[in-house]
């Protein structure tokens, strides 16, 4: 046993009181009859790769907590202790954001180097994934650190030649010229869209006006809702948002239609 600092043995009782920094090359076995004997008190705070964890920073993990300093989209993090080396995969920190960001993040961990923050697999965050406030949860893959939590919903963009409805789904603004409904879906398909739903196609009946479309009344218009008969669709647009009829999806008269995308 080796001591950076002075100790009082006390034989006797085989007890060891040292104040100062203890190497030992064998095992420690604490072997007290009661609890109270078995333990080891007055160590303190970790700052340094090596230092033995005390109770208290093991219970509040406040070795893998810290705050992200820089900008927005490159934030400066500082563990106490910090690394020395690159973090193992499964490594777990909590940062405390400090600001939205407005593009992809990387996070510069002193002493390990500099990584991407994603989501997922590799995807990089978009603007305003992370706030002011939130306690980020990351978690080392190998290459990055992959964001756990706090990710805001998002939404996919309408795509060009789609108007936004809602939250849910954006629409053509014109119709497209007469089909079967069969060629209909499938035109619709090689947009990565869908023939819109009755219930799409009415809400932008409704807001026609304020969202520009065209042609919403006075003919019919596919929707890819099926009707109460097999073989038969529901039609809509004729004179109101709220008139329907049903025509045949194979062998029935081509009809005008217009697509929905799905946000």
């Amino acid at each position: 046993m080796k001591n950076r600092g002075p100790c009082l043995l006390l034989w006797g009782l085989s007890t060891v009181l040292c104040q100062g920094q203890v190497t030992i090359d064998q095992p420690l076995v604490l072997s007290g009859v009661d609890t109270a004997d078995r333990q080891v008190i007055g160590v303190g705070d970790a700052t340094i790769p090596g230092d033995a964890l005390n109770a208290g920073t093991a219970r509040a993990a406040s070795f893998r907590v810290a705050d992200a300093a820089g900008s927005v989209n490159a934030w400066q993090v500082v563990t106490i202790p910090a690394f020395t080396t690159a973090p193992v995969p499964g490594t777990e920190l909590v940062v405390r954001v400090q600001g939205t960001n407005t593009g992809p993040v990387t996070m510069d961990l002193a002493g390990a180097g500099t990584f991407p923050v994603v989501k997922g697999a590799g995807f990089p965050l978009d603007s305003g994934d992370v706030r002011p406030g939130l306690m980020a949860v990351l978690l080392f893959d190998g290459q990055a650190f992959q964001l756990t939590n706090g990710l805001r919903s998002s939404r996919r963009p309408c795509p060009s030649g789609f108007t936004e409805v809602s939250d849910q789904f954006c629409i053509e603004p014109g119709q497209r010229d007469t089909l079967d409904f069969r060629y209909a879906a499938i035109a619709c398909g090689n947009v990565n869209a869908t023939v819109c739903t009755w219930g799409e196609w009415h809400l932008a009946c409704d807001r026609a006006a304020q969202l520009g479309l065209t042609d919403m009344i006075g003919d019919w218009e596919w929707t890819n809702s099926s009707a109460s008969s097999d073989m038969y669709v529901r039609v809509v647009g004729l004179s109101s948002c709220t008139v329907m009829g049903v025509e045949l999806s194979i062998g029935g008269a081509p009809l005008n239609f217009r697509c929905c995308y799905r946000r």
